[in-house]
């Protein structure tokens, strides 16, 4: 199974991430100039990523027994994001998980500079 650090380690590769603890949940939360891009669920064992609503619906309704796309609970009922179940998703999966949410939520130059500088 994917384990928090296996996303640390791949999130904080992505340049001008930080990683902040939940205000109510102490779970790892990453943002990438400040916009969160990446959520461990509560028991670490499920992750909500910031990817297109489209993308998460089209998942979710795939599998639903592995990813759902997930709102907001309150009055604005706002898209957050997919929500995965960590232990049914090869990690290789997780991993294109975390850049496409960091590429969704960092600055299209941040991006683009990123994009020059890796290798081939």
């Amino acid at each position: 199974m994917t384990t928090t650090d296996d996303i640390r380690r791949w999130a904080t590769a992505l340049p001008e991430v930080e990683e902040v603890s939940h205000f109510r949940f102490h779970v790892p939360v990453f943002k990438v100039r400040g916009r969160t891009f990446l959520g461990m669920g509560r028991d670490e064992t499920t992750a909500v990523f910031c990817v297109a609503e489209q993308q998460a619906v089209d998942a979710a309704q795939a599998d639903p027994s592995v990813y759902e796309a997930v709102r907001r609970p309150d009055a604005r009922k706002s898209f957050l994001g997919l929500q995965v179940e960590l232990g049914r998703v090869p990690a290789e999966r997780v991993r294109s998980l975390v850049e496409e949410a960091w590429r969704q939520q960092a600055p299209k130059r941040l991006v683009a500079e990123h994009d020059r500088h890796r290798p081939a």
